[in-house]
């Protein structure tokens, strides 16, 4: 799955592309907004979905090596979040949709639905 097929089916707005954005090959999802069970896996080539629009977020991607982050709910990241975001070269988006709906979409690009 790439980011383009993200934006696509998830209506996405794209706030910041990181360098990865036109190569990455996404191929696991990390859904919710306890960030610390992010650490509780190790899989590669992954995204965060969440409704938090905090740094923490950012700096959970960077530590997990997270290829990007996708915001709910219409959520736009605080300044601080888009400034880590850039500075940490991090693809975020954010589409209208609930963690229900993106959950099933993803699966679907993933095939698991």
């Amino acid at each position: 799955m790439t980011f383009e097929q993200i934006i696509d089916v998830l209506k996405c707005e794209v706030i910041h592309k990181g360098n990865n954005f036109n190569t990455a090959s996404i191929i696991n999802i990390f859904a919710g907004d306890i960030m610390g069970e992010v650490f509780l896996s190790d899989e590669e080539n992954r995204i965060i979905v969440t409704t938090l629009t905090t740094d923490q977020v950012i700096k959970t991607a960077e530590s997990v090596k997270a290829i990007g982050v996708i915001l709910l709910n219409g959520k736009q990241p605080q300044n601080s979040m888009r400034n880590l975001t850039v500075e940490s070269d991090i693809t975020l988006l954010s589409t209208s949709l609930s963690m229900f709906e993106v959950c099933i979409l993803l699966g679907k690009l993933l095939g698991k639905c």
